[in-house]
Formats: C-alpha cells, sequence, structure tokens
C-alpha cells in the first residue's frame, strides 16, 4: 500500500496522469488499444487517450509506460511493427528469396525425382500433355515408386536449381527501396492496457475519498501533509509516518490532526492491532486529534477499543457520506505570526472571529466528579472534530509559581482538555515556566494585570 501512495502523490504533480487514470477507474475508457497511424514518427497512436489529454503520441507512449511500470495498469501485447533500419519507414514489402544464392526467382509445388536420370524438378516441369515427361531425358514417368518418387512439396530456385523447405525472408522498403533481413528490421511490440484489477479498489480510494478528505481539511484552514515523516517530537525518540497530518494554528495553539489509512485490499475486516498501531504512534508523538479510515470496516473488538481512545472511525462509505454533507469553511491558512495579546476583550473577540464558540467562567464537570470553573473555555467545531481551548487567567503580586500553573493543568486534565493557555501577570517563576514548557501550556505573560480584566 505504501507503493501506492506515494505514487498517488507523484500522479497528483502530473494532470494528465490523474485525468488518465480516472477516466478508466471510472468506465469511460475501459482498455487503450493502438492503432496504425503511418502519418505519426511511431508508426501507431493512441487516439482515445492524445484526443483526451490533447498530447502527442510520444507523450501518451510515455504515460500509459509509466503506468504499466508501477503495476496501475496492466499491459498486453497487441501488434508488433517492422520498420526499415535505414528511414523508420512502415511501408515494406516482404520478399522470399533462395536461401543459398539469394535470388527471388523462386517457385513452390510438388517436387519429384526421376530415378533413372536423377533429375529432380517441380511437378510442374513435369507435366507434359496430361502425362510426366522429364525434362532432362524426355523418359515419360508413368509408375510412383518405379519411375519417380515425391519428395514433397519444397522450394525450387530457378537461377541455381537449389531445392530446400524453407524460402529466406528480406524485407524491401517502399520509400527508400533498400533491402534487409528480418533480423535488421527494426522492431516495435505494441501493447493495449488496462486498469490493474488488484490496484483499483486502492487507487480508487486514493483518488477519490482520500483526496477529497485532504481538500476538505485544507478548506479548515489546516496544513496537509501526506506520508509525514515526524521524528524530532516523539516521546521515545523514534521516526513514525503518518498517512495524512494536519496542523493549523489559530494564533494561541496549534492544532495537530493524525489521520490514519487502514485498507484491506481483500475486503476483510480490520482488527484490534491496527489500530492499536495506530494509537501507539499517535500517543507517542502527542497528537490527541485522530482519525482513522479504514476500508472496509472493523471488527468490533477494535471499533470499542477506538472509542475508548476517542479516535474518530471513517468505515467504508461513512467517509463518502461525511465529504458529502461537509460544508468547507472560509477559514485562514496557518498564520505566520503568533496572535499578539492586547487585552482580554480582544481575545475573545480574537476566538469569536475563528469560529469559536467561547463561555467565560464555564463550570465543567471532571471526571473525578469534582465540577471545575475555568476563566474561559472555547469551542470550535471542524465538523467532525470538536476542538476544546482552556484559557486560564492568574494575577497576583509577584511571579506565578509553579503551584499555580500546576493547579491549572490539574483542573484542565480532569476535565479531559488537551489544548491550554495561560494568561498570567505578571510573570512566571523560572520553575512554574520550565513544567508550563513540560506540559504544552502556551503562557502569555502580561505586565498590566488590568488588561486581564
Amino acid at each position: 500500500m505504501v507503493e501506492i501512495v506515494e505514487l498517488v502523490h507523484t500522479m497528483r504533480q502530473d494532470s494528465n496522469v490523474m485525468k488518465l487514470v480516472s477516466k478508466m477507474l471510472a468506465g469511460d475508457i475501459g482498455e487503450v488499444k493502438p492503432t496504425l497511424d503511418l502519418s505519426s514518427e511511431l508508426g501507431f497512436a493512441y487516439p482515445q487517450v492524445e484526443s483526451l489529454l490533447a498530447v502527442s503520441s510520444q507523450e501518451v507512449l510515455t504515460i500509459l509506460g509509466l503506468l504499466a511500470d508501477e503495476s496501475v495498469l496492466q499491459r498486453q501485447f497487441h501488434d508488433k511493427l517492422l520498420f526499415c533500419p535505414h528511414c523508420r519507414s512502415l511501408n515494406l514489402r516482404p520478399i522470399l528469396i533462395c536461401p543459398k544464392c539469394g535470388s527471388g526467382n523462386i517457385a513452390k509445388g510438388r517436387v519429384l525425382e526421376h530415378f533413372s536420370c536423377a533429375n529432380i524438378g517441380l511437378e510442374d516441369e513435369y507435366a507434359a500433355a496430361g502425362k510426366y515427361i522429364c525434362p532432362k531425358c524426355n523418359k515419360e514417368l508413368r509408375f510412383l515408386g518405379t519411375d519417380y518418387r515425391s519428395l514433397g512439396v519444397n522450394y525450387k530456385c530457378h537461377n541455381c536449381g537449389e531445392i530446400f523447405s524453407e524460402a529466406a525472408l528480406k524485407w524491401q522498403c517502399l520509400k527508400c527501396s533498400i533491402l534487409f533481413t528480418d533480423g535488421e528490421a527494426k522492431k516495435t511490440v505494441l501493447y493495449s492496457y488496462r486498469i490493474n484489477e488488484e490496484q483499483r479498489h486502492l487507487l480508487g480510494f486514493e483518488l477519490g475519498p482520500k483526496a477529497r478528505f485532504v481538500e476538505f481539511l485544507k478548506s479548515q484552514g489546516y496544513e496537509v501533509t501526506e506520508r509525514a515523516k515526524v521524528d524530532s517530537v516523539s516521546k521515545s525518540g523514534a521516526g513514525h509516518t503518518i498517512d495524512i497530518l494536519a496542523r493549523r494554528d489559530d494564533g494561541l495553539v496549534t492544532y495537530t490532526i493524525g489521520v490514519g489509512i487502514v485498507i484491506d485490499s481483500n475486503g476483510r475486516e480490520i482488527g484490534l492491532e491496527e489500530v492499536f498501531r495506530f494509537d501507539d504512534k499517535a500517543y507517542d508523538l502527542g497528537i490527541h486529534d485522530k482519525v482513522l479510515l479504514v476500508m472496509p470496516r472493523l471488527t468490533h473488538e477494535a471499533k470499542q477499543f477506538a472509542l475508548r481512545q476517542r479516535i474518530k472511525v471513517f468505515e467504508d462509505k461513512e467517509l463518502e457520506t461525511f465529504l458529502a454533507s461537509a460544508t468547507p469553511s472560509t477559514r485562514p491558512q496557518m498564520k505566520t505570526e503568533p496572535f499578539k495579546f492586547d487585552t482580554k476583550a480582544k481575545l475573545l473577540e480574537h476566538l469569536k472571529n475563528l469560529g469559536y464558540e467561547v463561555q467565560e467562567k464555564a463550570k465543567v464537570q471532571g471526571r473525578s466528579g469534582v465540577e471545575h470553573t475555568l476563566d474561559i473555555l472555547a469551542y470550535n467545531d471542524d465538523g467532525f472534530i470538536t476542538h476544546t481551548l482552556g484559557i486560564g487567567i492568574i494575577r497576583v503580586n509577584d511571579g506565578v509559581n509553579l503551584d499555580a500553573v500546576s493547579l491549572f493543568d490539574t483542573k484542565a486534565y480532569d476535565i479531559g482538555i488537551h489544548d491550554k493557555v495561560l494568561l498570567v501577570s505578571p510573570n512566571l517563576s523560572q520553575e512554574a515556566k520550565q513544567f508550563a514548557q513540560q506540559q504544552r501550556i502556551r503562557v502569555v505573560e502580561v505586565e498590566d494585570p488590568v488588561k486581564l480584566v
């Protein structure tokens, strides 16, 4: 599967390749067949594809060859063409010649041998007025087996008299007139092409639902990387590859969605092991928003595990249904500059402009059963994942210590909030800064405590 994913990623860079494969997957083109074209430099063409892509015969041949080499298409023998080795003309005439002297003055027929004079010749040479008369000694041949015998059907050269069973073949170019042997001729094998049925399911997913899903993420303001190789942030230090990695910066925090893709081309259910492997990878990379695209479906055990681990799963046709109903947003792409805090009021306005639903002094019951109050709780629904941002405000006369930051972090953990922002005035102690960094809390230090009101 990895090879197909990487190939499709490369294919997307060439609109002609994408157009052709999409048409073949859709059944608009069943089989690509060559036709003779004496006006073409190649001597043949694939008119259906040339018309579709508006490119030359050579470009079509290159595209088809690439797709066949990568097992996207299956090539099958269709025909073989011979070209003149001198001028590459296809306009050739076959000539049968004597293998001994090279003369074209040969004839084919039943060969007779006259016993008495040992003459060997074609039956036509003996025939005279309804009888067999030997052209050498003029005697009549009356009885087969007594006067003569048949040596079967062969060739005879009228130039040198040679008898032979197979004539030699030469070709004459009708454009430049040269003669050449079959071995000297330039040969080209023509192929017809069909979609490789073993790859049809994967190709259909990669070029259809997956491509549309990637575009949907981009429309939501995410920067999307396919087959993303990540090693710098893993807890274990190991390198990982994520099928789709989507990041979006809202100025305060960067949201990261990890998307895994598991497809069984034989239509078997996907088991717990595959889901666990994806979840373990996401955990090592610190990715909390997880999506799994599954074809065709998960086993019951795997589905329950995904639910417990808060993995959003799209099975079989669910992704198509979601994409058909999803409404792209006009959210801006990732920011190059971080949000600059001015006042609490401007912060709330910024969040609302980004599509957040904002609550101040929000009361939320944690997993422990304890009710917590958050200074600001903001929700943002992507249409399939809801991001929750918890914002705490701490104002003290001197530096904010570790205990205050730890209390905020504990509260967020109990509620199940991963994206955290802390507004502090005047600043954090060194110990508190280190803890906040370790717990991935975005800290905004505000000199004037009035701005936090």
